[in-house]
């Protein structure tokens, strides 16, 4: 019987085989690795990272990109979304908790990356969840460059950017003029009625008992009015414009000039019972909301001793002259929906010569002046 020969195990053998084997894979997994290290090295990335972007096979989009950190932060989590890969190259990056939802959502919405990053840098943590939870805010960028944008408003510019089609600095504008509430309502309490300057409309009110210092009766060359009375700097330029206004055959008085918030009452209560309380409010002030009661404004007559209209001569003449006396047509047509109130030819209101100025130059209301000089 014989025996089966077996072979003996060599060593030698055995390594002849697997070191050339293990130098193959050492070979390969080296240059695997040189390759991926001068890929981070020229892009910035970590090594882990370029290693994604290999499996992604979305390397040779990288490479020609700038370093973004965003993208690095992103790539290896589950926010990660291949579509928006040039807007993460373009995002900056913020340490925040949900800093990537975030900036998916805004994507989604339709913001762009410059866009994101316009609003990362001007807005607070909570403005930034309202965009992410509202539509999206068209011309942001425009919005955030005007110097009367209030973030404190962002809720109510959004909420009214839903319900109306406006320009972005219309939106911004109105919601600051207060427009979007309701007229009487949302109502501020006027701190400074002596500013020559003050805003008195539907959303801004004096106080019952307030009455200006230094009113002063209109010479009575220039008033055919019981109410007669204006403030000192006010009195001065309305004298002097009527009196340049004769030099042009032009004849202009003071119809009805202060009046106190007792009379403004009684004189809105008898138009409610005359027209009813709607009608009332498209032509006369409520107590408190009127700004004859500042001593600033008058309704000014013609020579006919009626109430100016826009086919007299003198209305022509006050709308090309009145600014350059500091005073403007407080409520002119076509801008009802900003005043609140109709056309009222008569009505003109003084501001001081270079407010008037360019409110006349810009062809704005004083509540569009007022809404967009106030700065951030």
């Amino acid at each position: 019987m014989h025996k089966i020969k077996r072979k003996k195990f060599s060593i030698k053998k055995t390594l002849k085989l697997i070191i050339p084997l293990l130098i193959i894979i050492v070979l390969f997994l080296s240059r695997h690795y040189l390759i991926t290290m001068y890929q981070s090295k020229i892009t910035g990335y970590e090594y882990k990272t370029i290693e994604v972007f290999n499996e992604l096979d979305i390397y040779k989009d990288i490479k020609k990109e700038t370093y973004s950190k965003t993208l690095e932060k992103i790539i290896s989590t589950e926010y990660y979304n291949p579509k928006y890969l040039d807007a993460y190259l373009k995002t900056d990056y913020h340490e925040t908790d949900t800093f990537y939802n975030d900036i998916n959502t805004l994507l989604s919405l339709g913001y762009t990356s410059n866009e994101i990053n316009n609003i990362y840098k001007n807005l607070l943590p909570d403005s930034i969840n309202l965009l992410v939870n509202n539509d999206c805010l068209n011309d942001i960028n425009n919005i955030l460059s005007l110097n009367y944008f209030h973030e404190e408003n962002l809720e109510r510019y959004l909420k009214y950017n839903k319900e109306k089609e406006l320009s972005f600095e219309d939106l911004i504008t109105y919601v600051n003029i207060g427009l979007d509430k309701a007229y009487y309502t949302n109502v501020i309490d006027i701190d400074n009625p002596d500013d020559t300057s003050v805003i008195v409309n539907k959303y801004h009110k004096l106080a019952n008992n307030y009455v200006p210092s230094d009113l002063e009766a209109i010479n009575k060359k220039y008033n055919r009015g019981n109410n007669n009375l204006m403030r000192h700097e006010a009195r001065i330029h309305f004298e002097e414009m009527c009196e340049d206004a004769l030099k042009d055959d032009i004849t202009i008085y003071s119809g009805s000039a202060y009046r106190s918030y007792s009379y403004q009452l009684n004189l809105y209560n008898r138009y409610v019972n005359q027209d009813g309380k709607a009608r009332a409010d498209t032509y006369s002030a409520r107590a408190g909301y009127s700004e004859h009661q500042t001593g600033l404004a008058t309704d000014v007559m013609n020579k006919k001793l009626g109430y100016i209209s826009a086919s007299d001569e003198e209305y022509t003449w006050l709308v090309d002259n009145s600014y350059k006396y500091g005073f403007l047509l407080r409520y002119p047509k076509g801008k009802e929906n900003i005043t609140g109130y109709m056309y009222e030819e008569w009505h003109f209101r003084y501001v001081g010569t270079d407010i008037a100025k360019e409110i006349y130059e810009q062809n704005i209301t004083y509540d569009e002046y007022i809404a967009r000089a106030k700065e951030k």
